[in-house]
């Protein structure tokens, strides 16, 4: 009995020994399940996120592709769909780009703004297309993992409705008085100084209603180089976004100081800025600028898009191209791929030799002057380590030498009537022009673009259309093409330049009288402008204001006064460079630029009209390049006013000169620069009055140059997911 019960016990305890490791087997293998699937769901998570953020990279993608193309001058273009995938870690990612509200062509319809009150840049006007983004990402196994979509706008806002835009630092430090109206931007560091007073305002007078002064990186009172003590001097304004001291309707000025005694530069800190309630701003987001290249020949948006493109092509000049004498160098219009267009070259020298439209009356400023010309470099004697003593009538230093016709030797522009035994010059070239700030005779090709433009109108376009709108209006790139050398420079520093003349009015053949289609003349070489340019209405005979810019590896600016000087009997006289007689070289009178008797370079009142697009050089250690105010390359001891309306665009550095600016005054000399100051070693000219301000007709965005080059900014305005 009592082994019964012990046998019954010991059964019922191993059942339930048994249920106890079932019910821990069902545990575990619960667990495991659990386990298991907390580990799918977490790597679900995982390749979810991974995937995201991959079809996130084609969103950032697509709108960087799409701002690029917005900077190089374009728009996107259909086709639309889907561009070339690309991976990211092992996702694959797809990506493709629609417009919003498309126009009769498939592509985006701009639309033109003004950016709001409170904005950056508010009170602008901006050009905004609209597009919307889609991206996913695809797994190795197949599966798409996520899909996003974006709607963003692009805006384009023209650099040429700031007085000054600079990709780089900004110096402003004018010694005689200055007043600069409308904005100033700098995407690198700002600095302001004066040796008298400095002005930054609005001018409702002319329609200049804001004041705005930002940098992407710090603004300083005082100056970049270290050459000058005090760093800090005179008195700096500018306007407030307020409007309560009288007079109504004119923003409030406000000071900005010197600080520690004037000893040292001061980095305006933001809570100082912060007075002047938005019209100063520092340390804003990066804004993308187009690159200096855009004016490249060759490769440059400017030279694609040109209408015209002119060139000098150096070493291939033959017999059968043009009247004797024959010369080394050949004028041609080039095709975008750089090769020679036959049927408009041979229209590009009628042009040039046509001697009966050029003297027929109203149709030239200049009569009998060949409107397309170069300025040779003298060899033998006259080389850039001597030219002092140099003088043109050296007929024996050109190659082939000058005729005896003094016409021709002596550099002028117009014809000599008492020498000259023709009505019209056919050589197309004359002697030198010196150089002081490169310390070089520079290679010019002349061109006067008022007869350029007039006569391809009169003759039914044969060059290109004066009426194209294609880009605003039409283009013209004049450039220097040395390939036939053995050795080409045109890529580096050289000594070749463009010069304009004789364009004081720029006829406008535009098919809509309300929306003038101007010109935007380009080069890729250092640009001269030789007098009056576009003065728009300024005196009797004088055509209407066009909208028109000037963009050149440099900007040399030269007075009315320089070479044109005309005698008691009409004809050119006592000038050097353009004159028929030539009493002192070029070299000769920088040795009387501090005689007050010296009339011979000495810069009279002219007035320019157009955008300014230029390299600038850049303030290292106590080398100063200038400043703003000497932005235009002067060349001239002035007695007079540059009476200047448009915008200063720079976009980096020169790439094709390097001579320093080192201060005004004093005698030349051959020895090389030395740095900032007068001196015996310094460039010589003396500065004109400047009479400068900002364009305000550029506001209306249908009174902007062609093609003017905007900055760009991508506005994201909605963000989707979609889950899978």
């Amino acid at each position: 009995m009592h082994s019964r019960r012990h046998h019954d016990e010991a059964g019922v305890a191993l059942i339930a020994v048994v249920l106890i490791l079932a019910l821990l087997l069902g545990l575990a293998a619960s667990l495991t399940r659990s386990v298991t699937m907390d580990t799918g769901l977490r790597g679900a998570f995982q390749r979810s996120t991974t995937g995201f953020y991959a079809a996130e990279s084609g969103l950032n993608k697509g709108m960087g592709e799409t701002r690029n193309v917005f900077l190089s001058l374009n728009k996107p273009t259909g086709p639309y769909g889907n561009r070339p995938s690309f991976t990211v870690g092992n996702r694959t990612v797809t990506y493709n780009l629609n417009p919003v509200n498309p126009g009769a062509d498939g592509n985006a319809v701009g639309q033109q703004i003004v950016i709001p009150a409170g904005q950056l840049f508010a009170g602008l006007s901006s050009t905004e297309y609209a597009y919307t983004e889609s991206s996913w990402a695809v797994s190795p196994s197949g599966d798409k993992e996520a899909t996003v979509s974006a709607e963003f706008k692009v805006g384009n806002i023209p650099l040429f409705q700031f007085i000054a835009f600079y990709a780089g630092d900004l110096e402003i430090l004018p010694g005689p008085t200055m007043i600069l109206n409308g904005r100033v931007h700098t995407n690198g560091d700002l600095y302001l100084n004066a040796g008298n007073a400095l002005s930054i305002a609005d001018n409702p007078a002319v329609g200049i209603n804001t004041v705005q002064v930002s940098a992407k990186g710090d603004i300083y009172r005082g100056r970049k180089d270290t050459s000058q003590t005090p760093t800090c001097g005179g008195t700096v304004s500018v306007d407030m976004l307020q409007d309560i001291v009288a007079p109504p309707g004119d923003l409030d000025p406000q000071t900005l100081p010197c600080q520690n005694g004037a000893s040292a530069n001061w980095k305006v800190p933001s809570a100082t800025l912060q007075t002047w309630k938005g019209s100063m701003v520092s340390n804003i987001q990066t804004i993308t600028v187009p690159q200096p290249d855009i004016i490249k020949r060759g490769t440059g948006e400017f030279w694609a898009k040109a209408d015209l493109r002119i060139a000098l092509k150096l070493n291939v000049r033959a017999a059968a191209d043009g009247p004797p004498p024959v010369l080394p160098h050949d004028f041609e219009v080039q095709n975008a791929d750089g090769t020679r267009d036959v049927a408009k070259t041979t229209q590009l020298q009628i042009f040039m030799g046509d001697g009966g439209w050029n003297q027929t009356a109203g149709n030239s400023l200049f009569p009998r002057t060949a409107p397309i010309f170069y300025t040779d470099v003298p060899t033998s004697s006259c080389t850039n380590a001597a030219p002092v003593g140099c003088n043109n009538a050296k007929r024996d230093s050109y190659t082939p030498r000058f005729t005896s016709d003094n016409r021709v030797y002596a550099s002028d522009m117009r014809v000599n009537n008492n020498a000259g035994t023709t009505a019209f010059d056919g050589d197309f070239r004359r002697g030198g022009f010196f150089n002081w700030r490169e310390r070089k005779w520079v290679l010019l090709l002349n061109i006067n673009v008022s007869d350029l433009l007039r006569w391809n109108h009169a003759k039914g376009d044969p060059l290109f259309n004066s009426a194209d709108t294609t880009d605003g209006g039409p283009i013209i790139f004049v450039t220097i093409d040395d390939s036939n050398l053995g050795t080409p420079i045109s890529g580096g520093i050289n000594n070749y330049g463009v010069r304009i003349f004789g364009s004081r009015n720029l006829p406008d053949y535009s098919p809509n009288a309300g929306d003038p289609t101007g010109l935007t003349f380009v080069t890729d070489q250092a640009l001269y402008v030789l007098g009056d340019y576009n003065r728009g209405n300024a005196g009797a005979g004088d055509l209407k204001w066009e909208p028109a810019a000037l963009m050149g590896d440099s900007i040399n600016v030269m007075s009315n006064n320089l070479w044109q000087q005309a005698g008691s009997t009409g004809s050119p006289t006592g000038q050097c460079d353009f004159g028929a007689t030539c009493p002192r070289n070029d070299a000769q009178w920088w040795q009387d630029i501090n005689n007050a008797t010296a009339t011979v370079r000495a810069g009279t009142d002219t007035t320019i009209n157009a955008a300014f697009l230029g390299g600038v050089d850049v303030t290292t250690g106590g080398s100063y390049n200038g400043g703003l105010e000497n932005y235009p390359r002067f060349h001239e001891a002035w007695n007079g006013t540059l009476t200047y309306a448009g915008s200063f665009v720079s976009l980096g550095t020169p790439v094709h000169v390097n001579g320093s600016w080192c201060g005004t005054g004093g005698t030349a000399s051959n020895t090389p620069n030395t740095g900032s100051g007068t001196g015996a070693n310094c460039n010589i000219y003396n500065p004109p009055v400047r009479a400068w301000n900002y364009d305000a007709r550029f506001n209306d965005v249908s009174n902007l140059p062609p093609n003017t080059p905007v900055f760009v900014y991508v506005q994201q305005v909605l963000f989707t997911e979609s889950f899978l």
